[in-house]
């Protein structure tokens, strides 16, 4: 390694560490508020907004594709990793549970982890899912003196090299360590939290409202008041303070309320908010949190596109390059191509699926056998021809065409 390769790495590592100290003094950096995952997963609508992009990416293919040397691409089945990423990553789980868990991870933890074991030829084993709880990022220095990052592991002896760790970051600083959603919608997670719990709270009181009882007497004795408080608990359940019965007081007693009421304190339009303002967080419409009070069918199709070409397009894409760049060598690089296949989100209904279809076979671009493989269908004996419509023809055409015909006559 020469001169300036070792001034650029320590520039990088220095740059790093200031980048780090940048991001911790951030004013409103969350950790000032230690916001519990199981506390955050009881707001219903972190729960949906959580579970819907971890679910949308679990039930994604990832297939691995040949490219030829035109660009055109085939599945490659016959590569090792291909039922590996398709059906089963490792023994303990399933293609569609290791995703899920591994999104829920990156939402809730801001990085999630996955041991790549190797066989002996190189090509990977297994993809083990980790705790992000046990995983910690350690920087150690190489013969040159030089800071490489090691991934250290509980209940692995030895430090794991780069390549053998699959590393997908959520909200990043400085492209090393993940930030969880949960910690930059920490305040708005706390309102929302606190917004149910009042609602909770005033529904189990019966709708009751706190408050106290005055008199317009100048002076009450003790054994007055103890009357009046004894007479206002007997229209009380003993049990959970729900009024069970009317209670009865003197004309000169007269109820307060101390608490503000629902209506006053705008608490149904308060929660309505809660769900838009933790939407953002996650880049999630309201309609896919089940909030459609200003949706209609065009709204909800419209959302699924926007749904993946919004929220899933970046996360699809860093999923893909961290697992090329982890699982193959550069030289399997140039001729592969790992990619979701996004067709699962992208179906409409019946109508506009056959004319999608239709367009693509009269255009060309597409086999009614191409076709038919996509819907589960069996191939047709002549379905391998592409078809394209021949009743279009240049101005050009049409006025030779004419002029010919004139002649001719």
């Amino acid at each position: 390694m020469n001169i300036l390769s070792r001034m650029a790495d320590r520039v990088r590592g220095i740059v790093r560490r200031k980048m780090v100290q940048w991001s911790l003094t951030l004013p409103y950096w969350s950790r000032i508020i230690p916001y519990s995952m199981n506390k955050a997963l009881k707001i219903s609508a972190v729960y949906r907004c959580i579970d819907v992009i971890s679910d949308s990416v679990a039930q994604l293919p990832l297939i691995l594709y040949k490219v030829d040397p035109k660009g055109y691409k085939t599945p490659y089945r016959q590569h090792s990793t291909y039922n590996l990423l398709r059906l089963e990553p490792c023994q303990d789980m399933s293609r569609f549970t290791f995703f899920k868990a591994l999104m829920t991870s990156v939402l809730i933890k801001g990085n999630g982890y996955a041991l790549i074991e190797r066989r002996p030829d190189g090509d990977a084993d297994q993809i083990i899912l980790l705790n992000p709880d046990c995983v910690d990022i350690t920087w150690i220095k190489d013969e040159q003196g030089v800071e490489r990052k090691r991934y250290r592991v509980t209940g692995i002896s030895q430090l794991v090299e780069p390549h053998d760790m699959i590393h997908v970051l959520n909200f990043t600083y400085d492209g090393i360590r993940g930030v969880s959603t949960l910690e930059h919608a920490a305040y708005s997670m706390e309102l929302a939290y606190y917004s149910e719990s009042n609602a909770s709270q005033f529904f189990k009181n019966g709708g009751a409202i706190r408050g106290y009882l005055s008199t317009e007497a100048a002076k009450v004795s003790p054994t007055q008041r103890d009357e009046i408080r004894d007479s206002w608990k007997e229209g009380l359940d003993s049990e959970n303070g729900v009024q069970s019965k009317i209670p009865v007081l003197g004309s000169s007693v007269k109820y307060n309320p101390l608490q503000v009421s629902p209506v006053e304190s705008q608490l149904l339009e308060s929660r309505q908010y809660n769900v838009i303002d933790i939407c953002r967080f996650f880049g999630v419409s309201p309609v896919k949190a089940f909030d459609l009070s200003k949706s209609n069918y065009n709204t909800v199709e419209a959302t699924q596109l926007a749904f993946l070409t919004d929220t899933l397009a970046p996360i699809l894409e860093k999923i893909e390059n961290e697992f090329t760049i982890k699982l193959y060598t550069h030289a399997e690089q140039s001729q592969i191509e790992l990619k979701f296949n996004t067709a699962a989100i992208l179906r409409a209904d019946k109508t506009a699926q056959a004319n999608y279809y239709r367009f693509l076979i009269s255009s060309g671009v597409y086999t009614p056998n191409e076709v038919r493989r996509e819907l589960d269908e069996e191939p047709l004996p002549f379905g391998d021809h592409a078809f394209i419509q021949s009743n279009m023809a240049t101005m050009e055409e049409v006025a030779t065409r004419k002029k010919k015909e004139a002649t001719q006559k």
